[in-house]
């Protein structure tokens, strides 16, 4: 016998391979393991340009919204300015024409001495 056909040599031969094996076996899990972590990341990554494109998109509403309500206020205060506007006129109108009338009768009565 050989001290290589030992017993212990052949014991020896079997945990060493136990141990190759196992280590193999754990590079696999690694292996494994960071190509699910990379699918993961990957899903991740795209669960998050899902998210930022909804929130643009909800922005982009809540700004066409905002913009709409403001030209809507502006529209309601310039008919309201107009409203007020054509008021004022009707008002200064009227004024004129008392004082056009008031006018005439004041010059009838001076050209016409009086007479009327």
């Amino acid at each position: 016998m050989t001290a290589h056909d030992t017993p212990d040599s052949h014991s020896g031969e079997a945990l060493f391979r136990e141990i190759a094996q196992r280590e193999q076996e754990l590079q696999r899990q690694i292996t494994d393991a960071r190509a699910e972590a990379a699918r993961r990341v990957e899903q991740a990554q795209g669960q998050a340009e899902e998210m930022r494109a909804r929130a643009r998109d909800r922005a982009r509403d809540i700004a066409a919204g905002a913009a709409a309500e403001a030209s809507r206020e502006a529209e309601r205060i310039a008919k309201e300015i107009v409203a007020r506007a054509e008021a004022e006129v009707a008002a200064i109108r009227r004024q004129a024409e008392e004082r056009r009338a008031k006018g005439v009768e004041l010059v009838v009565r001076e050209v016409l001495g009086g007479q009327v």
